[in-house]
């Protein structure tokens, strides 16, 4: 697929409207033209199956926020060599300015095996302690998008101690890490809740989410609700 193929598509797909709305949701996000995101899905695996996801990678004028999430989506959903494709993750991560071009575009990766998820745990691990919001809270939706297993509880936890998450969008990611914990290990979790250190703020805002989920039990939230700070 050639770039101004790409660009054209991009132009007729423009959504005043859904970028209106946007705008209100994240107001770090840039040049928004409201091209919806299941779009953006289709035409990254149209760029993907067409072969042609190295030239756009590389050579694609980025001008727009959608553009810049479908750069995302198209690095981390492509087929290219997991290793090729940590360099370009290089590039486009300390570029991510909002929310929705951490989160949308982390969904898009999935780890084979258990080779594949080691090399992807290693390389987020870059991201720890940093002042930078959005690549910490790239390292946190990470562990949530592909971590959030047995063998990784402790690591987690670990992770969750060790850091001081002091900015809102690193927060609420940790929050929402927890919550998740939850709903697939829930005992874990829940021993982990009586005997933490995290910030009030993140405490308080994973037991909401927690209360929140539609997997959680109706006894399981009472019982959270008496845990609130």
């Amino acid at each position: 697929m050639e770039l101004w193929q790409i660009k054209e598509r991009l132009e007729r797909e423009k959504d005043e409207k859904n970028a209106l709305f946007f705008q209100k949701i994240s107001p770090t996000a840039k040049n928004i033209t409201g091209v919806r995101i299941p779009i953006l899905r289709n035409l990254a695996k149209d760029i993907i199956k067409s072969g042609s996801e190295k030239d756009f990678i590389e050579n694609y004028k980025v001008v727009s926020h959608e553009e810049f999430l479908l750069k995302g989506i198209v690095i981390f959903s492509s087929k290219i060599n997991l290793v090729e494709k940590l360099k370009y993750m290089d590039k486009y991560v300390p570029q991510i300015y909002d929310w929705s071009s951490c989160d949308i575009v982390i969904s898009s990766l999935k780890c084979k095996n258990d080779e594949e998820r080691k090399l992807v745990y290693d390389y987020i691990m870059k991201y720890r302690f940093s002042e930078n919001e959005y690549e910490s809270r790239f390292m946190l939706v990470m562990l949530l998008s592909n971590f959030i297993r047995e063998e990784y509880l402790d690591n987690i936890k670990e992770i969750l101690e060790t850091e001081k998450f002091n900015k809102y969008y690193t927060q609420m990611a940790a929050a929402w890490l927890i919550s998740i914990m939850f709903v697939k290990y829930r005992d874990y979790t829940l021993d982990y809740l009586k005997n933490n250190s995290l910030d009030d703020f993140t405490y308080n805002k994973a037991l909401q989410k927690i209360r929140e989920s539609l997997r959680v039990t109706k006894q399981d939230k009472e019982l959270i609700k008496t845990l609130k700070r």
